[in-house]
C-alpha cells in the first residue's frame, strides 16, 4: 500500500496538472457552443506559454507574465475569429495549420529570446479554513492562485453560457444559426467574442503550465494538452462542471508518471506507459461517450447563402 504522503502528493499533482487542460476545455466549450470548432487551441496554449515565459523572464513579475500570456491568446483569438467567422475557412484545416504555425513561431522565438532562461513561478496559496480539513486540506493548500482562479472561471463560464442573454444567443447560434439570424441577431457578432474568449482561456492554460513548472519555456511544452481538451469537451458534454471532473481524471492519469516509481505495485511498469496513458485515456473516453452530440451547426462556416443548410 502506498503511504499517505504519496497519496496526498498524487492528488495534489493531479489537480495541478488538471488546470491547463481545464482552462482550454472551458474555452473550447464556449467556442463550440457558439458553433465554431476551434482546433487551434493547442497553438494558442503554446503562444500563451511563450509570452508568459518571455515576460516573466524580462520583468520577474508573475502578474505581468500571466496577463501577457492571456493577452497573447486574445490576439491569437482575433486572428482565428477572422479566419473562422469572417472568412469562413474550414475550421479543422485552419486550426491544424495554426497549430503548426504556432509550433514553428514559438520554437524560433524560444531559440532567439528564451532558451535556457527561467522566470518566476507561482507559490502555493493557503486558503483559510481549508487547511483544517483532514487530508483534503493537505491536497488543496499545495495549490497556487491560478488553481483557485480556474475554479472560479468554471462557475463564471457556466453562468455566462446558461444564465445570460449572450450565452443563450451564442448557444442558439451554435444550434440554429438561420433561426438566430431570422430573429434579428448577427451570428458572426455572436461567434467572434466566443472564439476570442476561447483562445484567451486556452492561452491562460499555457501560462498556468509555465507558472506551475519551472517558469521557462521549451518548444512543444504543451504536449498535446489542447487536443486532450477537445476530448474533455466531448466527454463532459459541453458542461463546465463535468469538464472540471473530467479534466481532474486526466490530470490524475498524468500524475501517475511521478509517483509510479514509489509504489511497489506500479514500479515494474515501463515509464513510457504512464507518459502515454492520458492520450490513450482521451481516445477511450471519446469512444465511450457515444451519447454526446455536437451542437448542430458546429464546424459549419456561417454564410447567409448556407442558411438553408445550417
Amino acid at each position: 500500500m502506498p503511504s499517505e504522503a504519496i497519496i496526498i502528493a498524487f492528488f495534489a499533482t493531479g489537480l495541478q496538472l488538471m488546470v491547463p487542460i481545464l482552462l482550454a476545455a472551458l474555452g473550447e466549450t464556449i467556442s463550440e457552443r457558439s458553433g465554431v470548432l476551434n482546433v487551434g487551441i493547442e497553438g494558442s496554449m503554446l503562444i500563451g506559454a511563450l509570452a508568459t515565459a518571455l515576460v516573466g523572464i524580462e520583468t520577474e513579475s508573475v502578474t505581468l507574465a500571466l496577463a501577457f500570456g492571456w493577452f497573447a491568446g486574445i490576439c491569437a483569438g482575433v486572428v482565428l475569429a477572422f479566419l473562422y467567422v469572417n472568412r469562413g475557412t474550414d475550421q479543422i484545416v485552419t486550426g491544424l495549420l495554426f497549430n503548426v504555425f504556432a509550433f514553428g513561431l514559438t520554437g524560433v522565438l524560444h531559440d532567439r529570446f528564451v532558451g535556457g532562461k527561467i522566470g518566476p513561478t507561482l507559490s502555493p496559496l493557503d486558503i483559510p479554513l481549508i487547511g483544517d480539513i483532514p487530508k483534503v486540506g493537505d491536497v488543496l493548500n499545495g495549490q497556487n492562485s491560478v488553481f483557485w482562479i480556474t475554479l472560479a472561471i468554471v462557475v463564471l463560464v457556466f453562468y455566462l453560457m446558461h444564465r445570460t442573454w449572450w450565452g443563450l444567443y451564442a448557444r442558439a447560434a451554435g444550434e440554429r444559426p438561420h433561426a438566430t439570424e431570422s430573429g434579428g441577431l448577427d451570428v458572426q457578432r455572436l461567434r467572434y467574442p466566443a472564439v476570442i474568449l476561447a483562445n484567451g482561456l486556452a492561452a491562460f492554460g499555457g501560462a498556468a503550465l509555465v507558472m506551475s513548472s519551472a517558469g521557462g519555456f521549451v518548444p512543444g511544452m504543451t504536449e498535446g494538452r489542447g487536443f486532450i481538451a477537445l476530448g474533455v469537451v466531448v466527454v463532459a458534454r459541453w458542461n463546465p462542471f463535468l469538464a472540471l471532473a473530467t479534466s481532474a481524471l486526466f490530470g490524475l492519469s498524468q500524475a501517475l508518471q511521478f509517483i509510479a516509481g514509489q509504489v511497489d505495485l506500479l514500479d515494474g511498469v515501463p515509464h513510457q506507459v504512464w507518459l502515454a496513458l492520458p492520450y490513450v485515456a482521451t481516445v477511450l473516453a471519446v469512444l465511450l461517450s457515444r451519447g454526446s452530440r455536437y451542437p448542430a451547426a458546429v464546424g459549419i462556416p456561417w454564410r447567409r447563402e448556407t442558411a438553408g443548410r445550417a
